[in-house]
């Protein structure tokens, strides 16, 4: 089976300290709702975003409702998917669910979730917050996914009965300290697609085809 963690993802509540500036007040005005409920998001939020801490790697939602459509298509039915987010919160996404092509009902769906932390439909958990740390759900052989490596370790990762791949859903920057060091405990190996820098949507629909092809979930054309 395989595991995907899209780490460090670019999703999270407006911060309570740019609750008060005018662009978060007049998008709240216009959405009806409270700032405090509301997805960062930089481009209706940039100018409120000037002097946030690790500015270049938030407010890009984006990123991940890219990121999850492609693995809710895939042809991987023994397939688990996690958000973890740049404040460390850990997201479960059912295979099953449906997330919204719009990126509009996105954002409302996982507004609602910050709020209720689970989002249910006909008796199945279909989005959570869990409460578990990403050490917790990095499991198998881990295989994190990073700019300037070659596929190797990914090639080699693919005989393994549990694979867990580890993909940044942040527009700019490296992984954080904290993040490499838990990358560590667990005995991470790194692969990536050579020197140049890739997005996280181009890394999740190569990672997907070639765990495919090499299970022959698809044929090779």
């Amino acid at each position: 089976m395989m595991r995907v963690v899209l780490v460090e993802s670019s999703l999270e509540l407006i911060p309570e300290k740019i609750q008060n500036h005018p662009a978060v007040i007049s998008d709240s005005r216009r959405r009806k709702k409270k700032p405090k409920e509301m997805i960062l998001d930089d481009s209706k939020h940039h100018a409120a975003m000037k002097n946030l801490p690790k500015r270049e790697k938030r407010g890009r939602p984006d990123i991940v409702h890219s990121c999850l459509l492609s693995l809710i298509d895939s042809a991987v039915e023994n397939l688990e998917i996690y958000i973890h987010t740049i404040n460390n919160e850990v997201i479960r996404v059912n295979r099953e669910t449906r997330i919204p092509r719009n990126y509009n009902r996105f954002i409302g769906l996982f507004e609602q979730l910050y709020k209720e932390k689970r989002i249910e439909a006909n008796g199945k958990v279909l989005l959570e917050i869990v409460d578990e740390s990403l050490e917790n759900i990095l499991r198998g052989e881990v295989i994190v996914m990073r700019e300037g490596e070659s596929l190797d370790n990914f090639k080699k990762a693919l005989n393994s009965e549990e694979i867990t791949v580890c993909i940044g859903a942040f527009p700019h920057g490296d992984f954080e300290k904290e993040t490499y060091e838990v990358f560590g405990k667990v005995d991470a190996k790194f692969a990536g697609f050579g020197e140049v820098s890739r997005t996280s949507l181009y890394v999740v629909n190569r990672v997907l085809a070639l765990y495919e092809i090499s299970k022959g979930i698809i044929d090779f054309c």
